[in-house]
């Protein structure tokens, strides 16, 4: 992933409603993983068309991975197995023209019937543009666009 990246990703609202929108079973050791939340919950059948109006389909490596849009840049990626969702994770660049991008994301996860989940941010939220706007502006990645320098001396701190 790149520093100018922002990762959302899409988890079903009943799951999310059951767990009391709170997303600490969803992290390990070495990261988060959210296949738990997929389990026995699938999309709509037209979920690849409802992600296709977001961005255009695009070449995959994987044939457990279905992708839309540029890794580089602002993509949908989802995670399957045996015709099965196991996850669904958008990256937003930052730092190119994302914005036309929010209204239909609200959108279409909504049709969806998910909520977001922001991994950086530890927060699970219902899919409203405010919520994902103030959840970039406090990301690392809008830092990092804003103030790469300033960015990259607070990760060295970090770690």
């Amino acid at each position: 992933m790149a520093a100018w990246q922002f990762i959302i990703v899409l988890v079903p609202r009943d799951w999310a409603v059951e767990a009391d929108f709170d997303p600490s079973c969803l992290y390990e050791s070495d990261g988060y993983e959210t296949e738990i939340t997929w389990k026995n919950r699938q999309p709509t059948t037209n979920f690849k068309d409802l992600l296709s109006t977001i961005l255009p389909p695009s070449e995959t490596w994987s044939d457990t991975l279905l992708c839309w849009g540029n890794e580089k840049e602002n993509d949908i990626q989802v995670g399957y197995e045996n015709n099965s969702v196991k996850d669904i994770q958008i990256r937003l660049a930052l730092h190119t023209q994302f914005m036309p991008l929010i209204g239909k994301l609200i959108e279409v996860v909504n049709e969806l019937n998910c909520v977001l989940f922001f991994p950086e941010l530890r927060l699970i939220s219902n899919a409203t543009e405010r919520q994902l706007m103030e959840s970039i502006q406090m990301s690392r990645a809008a830092r990092f666009v804003t103030d790469s320098r300033k960015c990259l001396d607070d990760l060295k701190n970090e770690t």
